[in-house]
């Protein structure tokens, strides 16, 4: 099959009722029902993990809460359930939107080469010597070195991890992903020192009560598979950004004497009583 890349593409984010416990029943029914649509599970449960940058003024999570989304992460997917291993890739990506559309620039490193990046190093030979699939060493050279400008330019630091469980299913246009067990952490002391981010030691600063359901698709309308799963399953459409809730949670704990959080939270809150379930 061959699966898209989606780093240009529709996104839609819904909420379903159900608890989390739940989920694994939810799994085995999409699985005969979508595959009806040519859609197929892609991959076991993952274990994914996203360190967001932002700088000292918190600009980036005031544009998100603005509407002018833009996103700086690391991230690193892991199989839930083996024993942890050191992460060997690591995903850079910087995440804009206009309207429904997002756009994604993003390319792999290893952690030697994603520290070099983080230092302001220039890309070495050798640093792309990754093997992905949809994956373009002269593009990915080019994202180097946007997303380091925009990282040094705008003074972007780690603030905050965010991991979740994800389940998701593929066709050739779209793609369907299931996110539960969401956890934020404090990421502002050296977050890539964990060799794994499956099962940290530190306790978590909040957990989202929510079961995330994202549709992508390439162009048009919604599929029309779509509808008929809005039918079958509780499921209500619900703006949802993960780190817009993640630094409520910092701003009322280890992070609560920052100088935007009195300013920040009031928006946060605005946020979060719009994407309740409901």
């Amino acid at each position: 099959m061959n699966v898209p890349a989606f780093n240009d593409r529709c996104e839609r984010k819904y909420q379903i009722g159900i608890d989390e416990n739940e989920v694994a029943d939810l799994w085995r029914d999409l699985k005969p029902f979508l595959g009806e649509y040519a859609l197929v599970p892609v991959q076991e449960i993952t274990s994914v993990g996203s360190v967001y940058f932002d700088n000292e003024d918190c600009d980036l999570l005031r544009l998100s809460l603005l509407g002018q989304l833009m996103i700086f992460r690391v991230r690193a997917y892991e199989l839930f359930g083996e024993s942890p291993l050191p992460i060997s890739n690591y995903w850079v990506e910087v995440k804009t939107a206009d309207g429904e559309r997002r756009h994604k620039k993003r390319f792999p490193l290893t952690k030697q080469g994603l520290l070099g990046f983080l230092a302001g190093k220039d890309a070495e030979e050798g640093v792309f010597d990754i093997d992905q699939t949809y994956f373009d060493d002269e593009l990915a050279a080019d994202y180097y070195k946007e997303s380091q400008e925009t990282l040094l330019g705008m003074g972007l630091r780690p603030i905050l991890l965010v991991t979740t469980k994800r389940l998701a299913f593929q066709g050739e246009v779209d793609r369907l992903s299931l996110d539960w067990d969401v956890r934020y952490y404090d990421a502002r002391s050296q977050p890539f020192d964990d060799t794994s981010w499956k099962y940290l030691d530190e306790l978590a600063v909040g957990k989202a009560e929510k079961i995330i359901l994202e549709l992508k698709y390439l162009k048009g309308e919604a599929p029309a598979w779509f509808s008929e799963l809005e039918k079958k399953y509780p499921i209500r459409r619900r703006e949802y950004l993960k780190p817009v809730e993640g630094m409520g949670c910092l701003f009322r704990g280890p992070v609560s004497e920052h100088k935007e959080a009195n300013r920040l939270l009031p928006m946060i809150d605005t946020y979060m009583a719009n994407s309740l379930l409901g």
